[in-house]
């Protein structure tokens, strides 16, 4: 088995998944899958030297040009294949040294790496698409609104001078409630954005926490996760008050902004004098 080396390894791992992706009947034969079978061991098998790690930028990377080109491949028809793989491999070949060669664990890293990102991916489609769909019905809504005021103004024009004044008094209603509705929306499009940052950035965050929580020490990663945190709040916080100021109402109080910057700027603090006098042990 000639033994690749690592960019070979990466794009090697790269074809893999996009051959994955083309065909739901591309691992029907048991000779098909053992050629997969094959070529993983290739990418991940080194005899003298720790097995390969894939990079997740490169799944992610190579999911996304999937995704964005249906000639390409399917998501869907991938997740299927990669579960295929994961629950027909067995350890059959022999390294060069006479050990046999098990790369099952890396093959679940694989599978698992794999879905986290399909389903990240198929989640953030559904986010945006709901997005999209409110904001063509807020145009909709909006492009009405402006009908009817043209629509009275021309009315206006019609009638008589007694009547005038009563008809620019409606029309001005009218330009009051379309300017109230257009706060609304602002203000469901901002809640729905602090909805969509929060959950989407608690996701990625956690997702790389626990993807690299065995490579830095417990203080970095505590620090990390406070200084994120404390720019996460800070954020939503800012979002609602701008929310507030659309909508004509005074911000909120201040002593909840103020207590949670304490306690989260007091963490770092801690972790920084923790980490010089070596109050704990790394795990």
């Amino acid at each position: 088995m000639r033994i690749l080396n690592e960019q070979e390894k990466r794009d090697s791992l790269n074809e893999v998944l996009i051959e994955l992706s083309k065909s739901q009947d591309i691992l029907r034969e048991p000779k098909d899958r053992i050629s997969f079978f094959m070529r993983l061991e290739s990418i991940y098998y080194n005899y003298n030297k720790e097995k390969f790690r894939h990079y997740y930028s490169d799944i992610f990377s190579t999911l996304t040009l999937i995704d964005g080109d249906s000639s390409i491949g399917s998501l869907d028809v991938l997740a299927q294949n990669i579960q295929t793989i994961k629950d027909g491999y067995k350890p059959k070949n022999f390294g060069d040294n006479g050990e046999i060669i098990d790369i099952s664990k890396e093959i679940v890293k694989l599978y698992d790496h794999t879905n986290l990102d399909i389903a990240r991916i198929n989640y953030t489609k559904t986010m945006t698409d709901t997005t999209m769909s409110e904001l063509a019905k807020n145009r909709v809504l909006v492009k009405n609104l402006e009908e009817n005021v043209q629509t009275s103004e021309n009315t206006l024009k019609e009638l008589s001078d007694q009547n005038l004044n009563n008809f620019k008094q409606l029309s001005e209603d009218v330009q009051s409630r379309q300017a109230d509705m257009q706060k609304e929306y602002i203000t469901i499009l901002g809640i729905f954005a602090s909805i969509v940052l929060a959950f989407t950035g608690g996701i990625v965050f956690s997702s790389s926490v626990l993807e690299n929580i065995d490579k830095p020490s417990i203080y970095r990663i505590t620090l990390i996760i406070f200084i994120i945190g404390l720019i996460f709040f800070d954020l939503i916080w800012l979002l609602t008050d701008f929310i507030r100021e659309v909508n004509g109402k005074e911000n909120g109080k201040k002593w909840p902004l103020v207590f949670i910057n304490l306690i989260l700027i007091g963490g770092i603090i801690g972790v920084c004098f923790s980490f010089k006098f070596g109050w704990f042990l790394p795990i």
